[in-house]
């Protein structure tokens, strides 16, 4: 709230009808021209007295690592406004500044500023106005990191793979190339400015899935190559060999093997079978002879 405050028609407040806007209205805000009178802040107009403007030209750049660019840029606007480059790069820069014209020169471009901004600012008493950019740099694929697979909902090989423009990602096994579908498949989970970061899941691998996994990323300016290698599960029957059942060093009698088990079994059934069909043969001889029917035994 600034209303009642004996402020100056002069080009020194003009920054607080921009910054108002429209409040300077609801506030009745005045300010004290040079004969005393009071006029509404809103409706000031002073000769020499506007907002600057700043031009930066191309307003887009898309290169090649390590190439030279140049940008331009230039200001207007009365009072004579201040030129001001922002940037934060780690490509070597040199500025050039003459009056309201000024030449910003980018040596041997870096990868590592792809997606920087650069801008350039003109300010004076009045207030300022910017001009800006996003560098696009583009440059071959180069794989930052490719980890151990991990187990999670599914099994994982994460890697990191910073490139410009989206390289093409192709796996190998065993030097042989990976089909993906619904079991095997690439997942990117997150991009940043220059990376993208992500894995190969596998979804319940088996000892068919263990070997030496290539990652390949290839795009337009160039490839990349690095591997890993992944081990899911053991063959079948190659853990640790089985424990000896029989130890012949040992006191304890040995088993018969399983053949003569079965015979001795066989020799117990019949021997059992003659043996019951014998006291059969004792009960008819002992109560068949007082038969009601009178047949003697």
């Amino acid at each position: 709230i600034l209303s009642g405050n004996p402020l100056h028609c002069s080009c020194e407040n003009m920054w607080i009808k921009l910054w108002l806007g429209e409040e300077a209205d609801t506030q009745e805000l005045r300010c004290i021209e040079d004969g005393g009178a009071r006029k509404p802040l809103s409706r000031l107009t002073l000769p020499n007295c506007e907002v600057p403007m700043a031009t930066l030209s191309p307003p887009k750049v898309t290169a090649i690592e390590g190439v030279n660019v140049e940008l331009f840029c230039t200001t207007s606007g009365m009072p004579s406004p201040e030129l001001i480059w922002n940037m934060e790069l780690l490509t070597n820069s040199m500025i050039e500044t003459s009056g309201q014209f000024s030449v910003l020169r980018l040596s041997n471009l870096s990868s590592l500023d792809h997606n920087k901004k650069i801008s350039c600012t003109a300010e004076n008493i009045v207030g300022g106005r910017e001009s800006s950019l996003l560098l696009d740099i583009r440059f071959p694929p180069k794989i930052t990191k490719l980890s151990d697979a991990i187990p999670d909902h599914h099994w994982c090989i994460p890697f990191s793979v910073a490139a410009n423009p989206v390289p093409d990602f192709k796996w190998y096994l065993n030097n042989e190339e990976v089909t993906e579908g619904e079991y095997i498949m690439t997942m990117i989970y997150d991009i940043t400015e220059r990376e993208y970061h992500g894995c190969l899941q596998l979804d319940n691998p088996t000892h068919l899935n263990n070997g030496l996994y290539s990652l390949v990323v290839k795009n337009e300016y160039g490839r990349d190559r690095k591997e890993i290698i992944a081990h899911f599960m053991h063959k079948p029957y190659d853990g640790p060999s089985e424990p000896s059942y029989y130890d012949v060093t040992s006191e304890t009698p040995t088993l018969d093997p399983p053949e003569d088990r079965v015979a001795v079994y066989v020799v117990v059934g019949i021997a059992a079978v003659a043996f019951t069909g014998f006291l059969l043969m004792l009960v008819i001889l002992k109560f068949g002879g007082n038969s009601k029917f009178g047949i003697k035994a």
